[in-house]
């Protein structure tokens, strides 16, 4: 099942497609995910922890508000190897999102290296996600369009 995107980015803003108005990127609700959580032990996933996200984004379809899932570096990604581990494990909770309507998208780890491959993997079941970075400020909570 793939989703229509509901949103679109112009010029590192986004908008909304449906109306074309600009989406004040502070009113989107930040649900951090821990790697951890997600990945008990390599490619070994915490099942009960995603359906209860899923849950929660369910809800939030009902007041139409909409999330930024940022996923939590809490074990080391040091290498290649666990670069894939760390982008199997994100793909694999889009995979249990994927009808949350709620998601506008993911927050790009700094301590990743292959950014690239880690959108290009969600793409391929997920292309409606919109991803972002930290705002410049390090003070500030906001989030960037990417």
């Amino acid at each position: 099942m793939k989703l229509d995107p509901i949103f679109t980015v112009k010029n590192k803003k986004l908008y909304k497609i449906a109306d074309n108005s600009e989406v004040d990127t502070s009113t989107l609700k930040r649900i951090d995910i821990p790697w951890s959580t997600v990945e008990l032990e390599p490619e070994a996933y915490n099942e009960e922890y995603l359906a209860s996200l899923r849950e929660q984004l369910k809800a939030m379809e009902t007041s139409e508000s909409f999330a930024v899932l940022v996923p939590v570096v809490d074990k080391p990604l040091e290498s290649p190897e666990d670069e894939e581990l760390f982008i199997n494990a994100y793909n694999h909770t889009a995979r249990r999102v994927k009808d949350c309507t709620s998601v506008a998208g993911l927050e790009l780890v700094p301590q990743l290296k292959d950014k690239q491959a880690f959108m290009d993997t969600l793409a391929i079941k997920h292309a409606q996600y919109i991803y972002f970075t930290k705002a410049e400020n390090p003070l500030s909570d906001d989030i960037a369009v990417y």
